[in-house]
């Protein structure tokens, strides 16, 4: 299915299990503009699976608030810590798992290093310029460096929509419909162990 880029509005999302970026952005009139942008920051003393509700909760309120028609995730970019990896990839599937029970939304996932690219040209690019790019793109300051990495994925995944997206409604698909299943009950169950 291929989505038009006319007047849409984009979620950036850069997961994470201490902090979750997000910034909105929308393209009206042949540009991008500026919506909204935050962190979502979960208790640090808290378990992971209650971290990991906080994440649910409130990234589930942001889009029933800006009510995205695209959201743009990054990728997971497999580190040295193999414990970083597996905190990183719980985070972004309560993402995902709140953004496929929202059947109008499209989802594209976005490795970090195209991100970079498509902002600065590098794919090697720091925080700091990335951060500099999305300000100047936008015109708005932003002080967090989570934030500042979602509304870049949110402009890399604007650039890229002449792609063909997928649309990440596990439910259409019979054969991944277990795919949803499965990961429903993992998060439930992790969530029921730390109460």
């Amino acid at each position: 299915m291929v989505v038009s880029n006319k007047d849409k509005i984009i979620i950036g999302i850069d997961p994470g299990i201490r902090n979750t970026g997000w910034g909105i952005i929308r393209h009206f009139q042949n540009e991008i503009e500026h919506i909204e942008h935050g962190v979502i920051v979960p208790e640090p003393n808290e378990n992971d699976a209650s971290r990991l509700h906080f994440i649910s909760i409130n990234l589930e309120k942001i889009i029933n608030k800006y009510s995205p028609t695209i959201a743009v995730i990054e990728k997971i970019f497999v580190s040295a810590s193999g414990e970083s990896a597996l905190k990183l990839g719980m985070a972004r599937g309560v993402a995902l798992n709140v953004l496929a029970s929202k059947k109008t939304i499209f989802i594209k996932e976005l490795a970090a290093r195209n991100v970079k690219k498509s902002l600065t040209g590098t794919g090697s690019a720091d925080k700091k310029q990335i951060k500099f790019m999305v300000e100047k793109l936008l015109g708005q300051s932003v002080k967090q460096l989570d934030a500042s990495d979602a509304l870049a994925i949110a402009i890399a995944g604007f650039n890229s929509l002449n792609e063909k997206l997928d649309p990440y409604n596990l439910i259409v698909n019979s054969k991944n419909k277990s795919i949803n299943n499965n990961l429903n009950n993992a998060i439930r169950r992790a969530l029921e162990k730390n109460k």
